[in-house]
């Protein structure tokens, strides 16, 4: 589980250089995709490691592959996100990741109910949520075009 720890620690740092090399002139994407790895893939996967490793619970095997689909969501969607001005099918890109992102959050949730309840589980399992109510509502913005976002605010 260190190399999950490892990734967590290599996209912050990605997502600070992005930011200084882009910092003269920032692209929507540039910005967008800074916070993203700093936050979602570092900060966030950070969080959920430390809160699983707390846990104690004896189904590695099973918490790996629920990191190993949070990463490839998390690919998924920068990719996507990347195309998606270039190409019509790039949103299925950020759907498939976000399907990912969830079925991982899924899993790590449900393994969490085999060990014994205590706060710390009870943190993890709000987290867990957070992301899964956030991420539709994050997927849905991102299916929807710049121009369609400034005319519902006006």
């Amino acid at each position: 589980m260190e190399f999950f720890g490892i990734v967590a620690a290599l996209a912050i740092v990605t997502g600070g250089t992005i930011s200084a090399f882009t910092a003269r002139r920032p692209t929507r994407f540039a910005m967008w995709v800074t916070a993203y790895l700093v936050l979602i893939v570092g900060v966030v996967q950070a969080g959920l490691l430390f809160g699983w490793q707390q846990l104690g619970s004896p189904l590695l095997g099973w918490a790996a592959t629920a990191f190993v689909l949070y990463n490839l969501g998390n690919i998924g969607v920068i990719a996507g996100r990347w195309l998606k001005g270039k190409e019509s099918w790039a949103r299925y890109i950020v759907y498939g990741g976000g399907a990912l992102l969830g079925i991982a959050m899924l899993i790590l949730g449900g393994l969490s109910l085999t060990v014994t309840f205590s706060w710390v589980h009870a943190i993890l399992l709000a987290f867990i949520v957070i992301i899964l109510v956030s991420m539709p509502i994050g997927l849905w913005l991102s299916a929807r075009s710049h121009k369609d976002l400034h005319k519902a605010g006006k």
